[in-house]
């Protein structure tokens, strides 16, 4: 373990390997288990049958590097797991390389960037199932560092670096706007940073992130209505209760969603730090003070989310874009101290191993013992049987699946790759088919619920937008057990073929 620790001190390429390992180890995870997808997954092949602008209520981004690397390598759970590790992978390393420039003890550096293991957002939710969102991080780690070189060594190519970032950022998640925001506002304050703002170089940050935006806010304007809509529903929820209630609902929940987020990770650093912990915390410098203002200005966002908003229900979306710099906030309260080198970092890192150990173990376990646990995880059911069923033995090829939804479009996509899926829920694409007496039209469906054998209304309004007059439909179920499910639990779909006259 010493030996570990002293490697980790002196050579970054230690830690490289170590984060790299770590991701690796998770990417075969993901392939060793069930081809069944997540909700994020689901939409990351579904939407790889096509290049945009934009899509829906996300940006684009991910989007388009998942599609690529699709197209390089072919459709798979490798190349999903592949795009979202190597993002991760990235995130670690840049916000690596940020605490290297602003802390002084170097084993500090590396304690912060494996600290994000103890955020749940980012160390459990990000392996499970986010995509967007790990964009949004790996652009936020860029942006971070290449803040902290333009605030202590300003030059065009920080400059540069810092506009590169902003641009992924806002085109990954649009809630990375207030990262950007809680920036700018805490560097006006500090009047030994402000000259940074008006430096003249600040103009190619802003030139390099517009270009970087701009096609995408071209698309924004035109389709505004879908790309707000599910935001819009997430902060007006409990409106309707009134503004009084809906106040004292978001009052009530913004504790509760910064104790979710930063409790673990507080926790944490408390019981390695021991006592010197609390001292730390009345440390500080200009860079740990212009942290502090970052999260002033956030808290004054989301009580403005709550007051003026209409906001009742406050998720950890709102903050990580901006929490999530707490591992190294800490850190640098540690630095500010004058913690030993190495003293800290060799009592965090038996944490940090067991956590690379215990969260991809969890990903497994809550599959493999979902029978005894009674539970249905979304990569149980068994889509690929219900293909192998429905479309493989019959040798009956579809032209087209119109499905019930994104998620299982995506499901459906993912075990008939060469095969046009389309979706009532992504109006803005309707994919091309081929539809012939020996090529038939699929239509599937979830059919858990009483009316399960019953074409679903928004499905034969899909279909007769795309062929016109419906011929009759013959719909039927099929009960398939869930993989690593209890004996007799089955998942029940719904499905019609649709013939041509």
């Amino acid at each position: 373990m010493n030996s570990l620790v002293e490697k980790l001190e002196t050579r970054p390429s230690t830690f490289i390997l170590l984060i790299g390992a770590y991701f690796l180890l998770n990417l075969i995870v993901r392939i060793c288990l069930p081809n069944s997808l997540e909700m994020d997954e689901a939409g990351q092949i579904l939407m790889s049958q096509w290049y945009a602008l934009g899509y829906d209520t996300q940006p684009p981004f991910f989007n388009w590097v998942q599609h690529a690397v699709i197209d390089g390598i072919g459709q798979s759970l490798f190349a999903l797991s592949l795009v979202k590790n190597l993002f991760l992978f990235l995130s670690y390393v840049f916000y690596y390389l940020a605490a290297r420039q602003v802390l002084a003890n170097k084993s500090l550096a590396v304690a912060a960037a494996l600290g994000l293991l103890t955020i749940p957002e980012i160390g459990w939710l990000a392996q499970r199932d986010l995509t967007h969102s790990n964009a949004s991080l790996l652009a936020a780690c860029l942006f971070l560092y290449g803040l902290f070189r333009t605030l202590d060594r300003p030059t065009l190519i920080t400059y540069l670096l810092t506009g590169i970032a902003i641009g992924i950022g806002l085109i990954s998640k649009y809630n990375f706007s207030i990262l950007c925001f809680c920036a700018l506002v805490a560097v006006l304050a500090n009047p030994t940073y402000r000259q940074r703002i008006f430096d003249w170089r600040i103009l190619v940050t802003a030139a390099v992130a517009i270009a970087i935006v701009a096609p995408h806010t071209l698309w924004l304007f035109q389709n505004f209505e879908i790309a707000s809509q599910d935001t819009v529903e997430k902060l007006e929820t409990g409106g309707r209760d009134g503004a009084l209630m809906q106040i004292a609902r978001g009052l009530s929940e913004l504790p509760l969603t910064l104790l979710s987020f930063c409790a673990l990770t507080v926790l944490v650093y408390a019981c390695v730090a021991r006592g010197r912990f609390w001292p730390a915390l009345r440390a500080g410098n200009p860079k740990t003070r212009l942290v502090e203002v970052m999260f002033g200005v956030l808290l004054i966002f989301l009580l403005f989310l709550i007051f003026f908003a209409g906001t009742a229900e406050l998720k950890t979306r709102w903050v990580s874009p901006v929490l999530f710099i707490l591992p190294l906030y800490l850190c640098m309260k540690l630095d500010a101290y004058g913690v030993a080198q190495g003293d800290f970092l060799r009592r965090f890192i038996p944490v940090v191993l067991l956590l690379m150990v215990l969260i991809p173990a969890s990903l497994v376990l809550r599959i493999v013992a979902a029978g005894p646990m009674n539970s249905h995880p979304k990569l149980t059911v068994p889509y690929r049987d219900f293909i192998e069923d429905v479309v493989t033995k019959p040798a009956a090829t579809p032209a087209l699946v119109i499905a019930e939804d994104a998620f299982l479009a995506g499901n459906i996509r993912m075990q008939l790759p060469h095969t046009p899926v389309d979706t009532e829920t992504y109006r803005l694409y309707s994919p091309p088919f081929d539809w012939s007496a020996q090529s038939p039209i699929l239509l599937v469906w979830r059919a858990n619920a009483e009316d399960g054998a019953t074409v679903p209304t928004r499905l034969e309004d899909r279909l007769k937008q795309r062929i016109g007059t419906v011929p009759p439909l013959q719909p039927q179920t099929i009960a398939l057990p869930y993989i690593y499910g209890s004996d007799g639990d089955s998942f029940r779909f719904g499905y019609a073929w649709v013939r041509k006259p």
